[in-house]
């Protein structure tokens, strides 16, 4: 009984690849020789087919090598055991053998024979969760549909789960040869498939949730962020304020438009009726308020001033976070105060905080505003594509800067403050998980160095002050010095 690879050079797939099966052939019990043949769920075009095997080239090849191995040991394995059991198997019981063993194997679907079919059933499951939940599971359901055009062929529960290998390399170069993305977005993709596996494995639609393998990421412990002197320096920028005596001068700036919205509120006259600002001023204002109470980019847009509490004695905020579903509350500083009385002030329960604007153009002109405003403070955002490292080399703060640095910086500059635990800031930006938290904090260099204060001797700190008296006395003139001199003499003598 003999095993071998053949390529049917008579069918061809969209993309010029043929069918790889594997052929088994022997005697049967009448002596005649008789072949089999199983096909091996992998195409191949014919100048990756070279001396009846796979030639090193052929892309996804260890992936490719590792299922027709797969298949050779089940199909050794039945024909040793067949022998065991005093049987001469032929090659026509082998591949009948074959295939009943692999029924245990393969998905039970008597419900749902689709992979998209239960996708839709586990969608529609999803409609009375948040809207950013829902937002990431409809990303993945768009990459998985180009990734299926981009291949030609539909996707399966066979393919997903039964050659979950071959699926994820294949997706994997797709993901990142022809989109550019990155291994941590990747991994973010495959959490959310994993929710549907689940899903799938609980209704009975598949026997089992593959494992899908995470891919290498670089985590970088300085995160781009406005820190607490940037955010003062954006805020005390009025720049690109709208101002009636400086509009011509505003309109020469390409990128400058003048948004005009109607203020409905009752007392709309008292605030002049109308909220004029710049397409930059409101980028701005949304930054800060986001670096002032912690809230995602995708938050803004259900800022309704029906659905959100202000308390004026306490100054706290609360809202809603779309993500997660969770109520927040934060205290509002001295900023974010500012900003919600600048943008409720005449305003109707039912406006929104802050007039529209995409999370794309945010980005976009959030970018040109800090590059005007010339926030170069230089940084890196390293990523890691497949097996590469890109992205290394040092860019100045504001090309690289986007919404989720609103986030980052109320974390991280509410560690700096130096008065509340970790528990207390995650209670103020909603995290659930410390995991989830730590991705948010962000180690500086000026962090680092702070170690130099442990276990500071009093010799040393008394040293250090009288280097410093030293350093400030010799900056006075002499008849200063004098009056100093005159009195450390009467503290002297007082003792």
């Amino acid at each position: 009984m003999t095993t071998s690879l053949k390529l049917d050079k008579k069918s061809k797939n969209d993309i010029g690849e043929y069918p790889l099966y594997i052929r088994i052939r022997g005697r049967n019990s009448n002596g005649k020789y008789s072949e089999s043949s199983i096909y091996s769920g992998v195409d191949l075009s014919e100048k990756h087919f070279r001396k009846g095997g796979l030639s090193p080239r052929t892309p996804n090849y260890t992936d490719k090598q590792r299922i027709i191995n797969g298949i050779l040991d089940d199909l050794q394995r039945i024909i040793s055991e067949s022998i065991e059991d005093g049987f001469e198997p032929n090659p026509k019981f082998i591949k009948r053998e074959f295939e009943e063993r692999k029924k245990f194997r393969e998905l039970k679907t008597p419900q749902i024979q689709s992979f998209w079919k239960s996708f839709d059933e586990y969608i529609d499951t999803k409609k009375n969760t948040s809207y950013g939940y829902r937002k990431t599971i409809t990303t993945l359901v768009n990459h998985l549909k180009e990734f299926e055009e981009y291949i030609g062929r539909k996707i399966s529960f066979e393919y997903v789960v039964l050659k979950t290998i071959l699926f994820q390399s294949e997706f994997n170069d797709y993901m990142w040869n022809q989109k550019n993305i990155s291994n941590s977005y990747l991994n973010k993709l495959y959490d959310n498939l994993s929710g549907f596996l689940y899903f799938s494995h609980q209704m009975g639609y598949i026997n089992r949730k593959p494992r899908l393998k995470l891919e290498s990421t670089i985590e970088k412990d300085e995160k781009v962020y406005l820190r607490t002197e940037e955010v003062i320096k954006l805020f005390n920028s009025k720049k690109w304020d709208y101002d009636e005596t400086k509009e011509q001068e505003l309109r020469k700036n390409p990128h400058i438009i003048i948004i005009e919205e109607p203020l409905k509120g009752t007392r709309s006259k008292e605030f002049g009726g109308v909220l004029k600002v710049t397409n930059w001023e409101l980028v701005k204002y949304i930054f800060l308020f986001q670096n002032s109470i912690g809230c995602r980019i995708g938050d803004i847009p259900h800022f309704k001033l029906s659905n959100m509490d202000f308390d004026p004695k306490t100054q706290i905020f609360s809202w809603v976070q779309q993500k997660t579903n969770k109520k927040v509350s934060v205290p509002l500083n001295d900023i974010g105060g500012f900003i919600f009385r600048k943008f409720s002030s005449g305003k109707s329960k039912t406006q929104t905080l802050f007039p529209k604007i995409s999370q794309q153009k945010f980005n976009k002109q959030l970018k040109y505003l800090l590059k005007d405003l010339g926030f170069n403070r230089m940084i890196t955002k390293p990523k890691m594509i497949g097996s590469k490292v890109v992205d290394t080399e040092e860019k100045p703060l504001w090309e690289l800067i986007s919404s989720h640095g609103g986030r980052r910086g109320f974390v991280k500059n509410s560690i700096d403050l130096g008065n509340m635990d970790y528990q207390t800031i995650m209670k103020l930006s909603g995290h659930k998980t410390f995991s989830e938290f730590s991705k948010y904090i962000s180690v500086t260099t000026t962090d680092t160095l702070k170690i130099r204060g442990l276990y500071k001797s009093d010799k040393k700190t008394q040293e250090d002050k009288f280097e410093q008296f030293k350093k400030e006395f010799s900056k006075l003139s002499e008849e200063n010095k004098d009056v100093i001199l005159g009195v450390m003499r009467g503290f002297n003598n007082s003792y």
